[in-house]
């Protein structure tokens, strides 16, 4: 009997960590948005700098990214900071494009992102796209260089493995990308992203906690009829 209860609070308190979470399309667990979901993602812009510097890229001025019209890599479309992604054509144009995802409920440590991106134009090899290689980093860590075979920053690169960098909650991902002022953007394809959920003490406690509240709910209806 004892056996029994524990298999149903288990049962319990994983469907409270859905019910927190939020499914999508019945996938109970992290999410992290390609580009063709524009509304996802955040940039900022700054027009005008020096080629290469990492001081040239805004860190504040965020707004909502817009998807670049008519551009299209395999099933991901582009984003900038307009439908077309010109700015200013011979200007070099900075970019940090930005997405905010939530691990609430799971455990930071185990959390594994794989993606494949392409940025449009800098870093590839032509003195008129600019020297800088697109770059991303993790919740604020270190500069992590993009890789293409051949350079060319615009296909699809190979897939990226992000293994630790994680935190509880909140993370944020960002992409540095520089351009020319024509026909500028990036485009981002997640592979996968997976997290395990705590450990069966923890969900015991959370799935009694979740319990108790619908306890509560049930009995103030109860005194509200009586």
């Amino acid at each position: 009997m004892k056996c029994a209860n524990l298999m149903s609070l288990q049962a319990i308190s994983a469907v409270a960590v859905c019910l927190t979470l939020g499914t999508t399309e019945g996938y109970c667990g992290p999410i992290f948005y390609s580009t063709s979901d524009a509304s996802q993602w955040q940039v900022a812009t700054n027009v005008g700098g020096t080629d290469g510097s990492f001081s040239s890229f805004p860190t504040t001025g965020f707004v909502t990214a817009t998807a670049v019209t008519g551009r299209v890599t395999g099933t991901t479309e582009w984003i900038a900071n307009n439908s077309t992604g010109t700015n200013v054509p011979g200007d070099w144009t900075f970019f940090v494009f930005r997405q905010t995802f939530d691990l609430t409920g799971y455990d930071p440590n185990t959390a594994d992102l794989k993606f494949q991106w392409a940025a449009d134009d800098s870093g590839q090899g032509f003195a008129d796209r600019g020297s800088w290689t697109p770059k991303y980093s993790l919740n604020g860590g270190g500069l992590i260089a993009g890789t293409w075979p051949g350079g060319n920053s615009y296909s699809f690169g190979p897939t990226v493995d992000l293994s630790s960098g994680f935190v509880s909650g909140q993370n944020e991902i960002d992409f540095y990308v520089e351009g020319n002022g024509l026909t500028d953007g990036f485009a981002l394809n997640p592979i996968s992203i997976t997290a395990s959920v705590p450990e069966p003490a923890s969900l015991i406690m959370l799935g009694i906690g979740f319990v108790s509240v619908i306890g509560v709910a049930r009995r103030r209806r109860w005194l509200s009829a009586a």
